[in-house]
């Protein structure tokens, strides 16, 4: 489940609503003991006794904790029985409406609508009237992850002596999670109008959910928060219209909301923006409000309103700074569909400064040494890395943690040229780490190979979906795809493909010392299979701190892509490797057009240096002889730095 964050900064207004309407004719909150009420009984296929009573949490179990609701409630468990819960009956009393015209049966329900391993769970209220022969199902539940009030209408039952009900959880002969109820009562309704705010706090509009998330201190300067409120009908009477605003004192925004219908215990969210940022420190105290209830006045107008302080800093991202955020997902995962919406959201909203790379776990798209190097870091799925610092993360939050990390001056900037072979399918990437500052210690580069639009065909492509049916709110349209979603209705963004050539990158790919105004060069290859598409494929170069197994820097680019502007080659030119392949000696040519200091050096397919030299100046034609014969038969990358350009060729050496 989502974590909904709170600080210092967003005080959340919570109104306590009355649910004073209406008279009571029967009521059961359970709290006389733990056997059934006089006139209750129940039916069961289970081994635990099928609805029990007592505390909800001694009611509990791992994968169904029932929140504490104010004393006792009765509750059905499948998760902790894993038994045959597929006709768990509650009957209630028998009910006498011949003399009624309009009564409702309330109550509260804790209930979320699950399903695992393809099995769905219900929650049903039934009803006879005639003596239990026949029923009828009056509603079915949907689910919710909070305790809520259910108000169910009885009228189209009113006039019969003998009305029976029950309550019917069905596991759908499955391991499933359960339901608990409390405080049921019958109830003749008035025609009162009441309306709450139930809540409302400030954050960051995500549209891509649709949702407001709070927790931000920090948010770009020009942009703009958001108050999410939340109206509540806690009266018979249908809301049709309301008005919302806030206010800071000197200024008032409202919206109102006309052609609605909502009825008793339903709500309404509403959205106002906020002005928008300027630079530096922003405080200020809103007082939220709803009024102009259907046109008036409701019955009670202290719950109406509340205040919330809006404390947040306007800040602007340092240049050459780019965040790498690593997804730990699964198609297995049933919460993953988060991580999905997610990582494309960040993707969209900050395409020049934020780096997605979703790692799978126990799927098709699983590399075993990048799952095993993210599975070390987080404790769970979907979590997720923004740079490796600070530890994991719900990629809910990943907005947060990215602009926290972009206001951090970069001591390196990452160029990188991406080459294509498409006969051998050879993905080679020459990497550049441009040190703006001395940075001495042990640090390596490594490269990963991202690739969108994946797509499988088997069920072990098809996506778990506890987001299917808007139980947990809604989740970019998962929840309204099925659970699983089949694998032709699935596309998978940003997964990745390789890294080279270890979780923490290649050693000795970086020297001990670095001086500012030096660059550090790495070449690393990736041959892909022909099920991946390389017109989808980016490639990631990354410095890490092997200290703090921190991401220094990074930098994204598609496949192929070449270095333009300041840093497109203009001394080196006319370079060629022959004989290539070669088995003894090979000769490297080229044209340099001014006289530089040049270095050669070769590595292997795993980025260990195989030869190097330092040959002083040189200018104009050069042929530059290679002796090879005691290498292994494989490919290299050799490379040539002209005074701090850089140019690379493959070479291949057979025996």
């Amino acid at each position: 489940m989502v974590k909904r964050l709170l600080s210092a900064s967003f005080f959340c207004f919570l109104a306590a609503a009355a649910f004073a309407q209406g008279t009571v004719i029967s009521s059961e909150n359970f709290e006389s003991g733990t056997s059934l009420p006089a006139g209750w009984s129940q039916t069961t296929l289970s081994t635990d006794g099928g609805w029990n009573i007592g505390d909800p949490a001694s009611l509990s179990s791992s994968s169904f904790g029932v929140p504490d609701n104010d004393g006792n409630a009765i509750v059905t468990n499948d998760d902790a029985c894993d038994c045959d819960k597929s006709a768990d009956v509650l009957n209630l009393p028998s009910l006498n409406l011949s003399a009624a015209s309009s009564v409702y049966l309330i109550f509260d329900v804790y209930y979320i609508d699950g399903a695992y391993q393809g099995n769905q769970e219900s929650l049903k209220l039934n009803a006879s009237t005639d003596g239990g022969v026949t029923w009828t199902t009056v509603k079915q539940f949907d689910g919710q992850p909070v305790w809520h009030l259910e108000a169910i209408d009885l009228s189209s039952l009113a006039g019969n002596a003998d009305v029976r009900l029950n309550i019917t959880y069905n596991d759908g002969t499955g391991w499933n999670y359960g339901a608990a109820l409390d405080n049921i009562r019958l109830v003749v309704p008035d025609n009162v109008l009441r309306a709450s705010l139930a809540y409302a706090y400030a954050g960051r509009y995500i549209d891509a959910i649709p949702t407001v998330m709070d927790g931000y201190d920090k948010f770009w300067t020009g942009d703009h928060f958001t108050i999410e409120g939340q109206l509540s009908n806690d009266g018979f009477v249908p809301i049709t219209s309301f008005t919302a605003s806030w206010t800071n004192g000197t200024e008032t925004v409202s919206q109102t909301y006309n052609d609605l219908d909502i009825p008793f215990t339903k709500s309404y969210v509403f959205n106002l923006d906020l002005p928008a940022l300027a630079s530096g420190p922003n405080s200020d105290d809103y007082t939220v409000s709803i009024s102009n209830i259907n046109g008036g006045d409701d019955n009670d107008l202290s719950d109406n309103s509340g205040v919330i302080n809006v404390t947040v800093e306007g800040v602007e991202p340092v240049a050459g700074r780019k965040v790498v955020l690593e997804e730990g997902t699964g198609t297995w995962c049933q919460w993953c569909p988060r991580g999905a919406v997610m990582m494309d959201f960040m993707h969209e909203k900050y395409p020049e400064l934020a780096i997605p790379i979703a790692v799978h776990n126990a799927d098709p798209m699983k590399v075993t040494v990048y799952d095993t190097g993210m599975g070390g870091l987080i404790s769970g799925y979907p979590s997720g890395l923004v740079d490796r610092a600070d530890g994991e993360w719900d990629p809910i939050e990943f907005e947060q943690r990215l602009i926290e990390r972009l206001l951090i001056p970069a001591p390196v900037s990452i160029q990188h040229n991406v080459a294509y072979d498409a006969a051998t399918r050879t993905i080679s990437v020459q990497s550049f780490v441009h040190f703006q500052q001395a940075l001495n210690g042990n640090y390596q580069i490594a490269m990963v190979i991202t690739e969108d639009d994946v797509t499988g065909t088997s069920s072990t492509w098809r996506q778990v979906n506890t987001y299917s049916g808007g139980a947990f709110g809604p989740m970019g349209g998962f929840e309204s795809l099925p659970n699983p979603v089949p694998a032709a209705q699935m596309v998978y963004n940003h997964v990745a493909r390789t890294i080279f050539n270890s979780f923490t990158g290649a050693a000795g790919s970086v020297p001990a010392s670095n001086a500012a105004g030096s660059t550090v060069t790495f070449n690393s290859t990736y041959t892909h299979p022909t099920s991946q598409d390389v017109t989808q494929m980016h490639a990631v170069t990354m410095l890490i701190d092997m200290g703090t197994g921190e991401i220094v820097n990074a930098e994204e680019t598609p496949v192929p892509f070449t270095i333009t502007g300041t840093n497109e080659p203009q001394v080196i030119s006319n370079m060629e490797v022959f004989p290539n392949p070669a088995s003894d000696i090979t000769t490297l040519s080229l044209n340099l057009a001014e006289k530089k200091d040049v270095q050669l050096r070769m590595t292997d397919v795993n980025g260990k240096v195989v030869y190097e030299a330092n040959l002083g100046q040189l200018s104009g034609d050069q042929k530059l002889p290679i002796r090879v014969r005691h290498l292994a038969a494989g490919n290299y990358m050799l490379s040539i730095n002209a005074g701090g350009e850089v140019s690379t060729k493959p070479v291949v050496v057979v025996k």
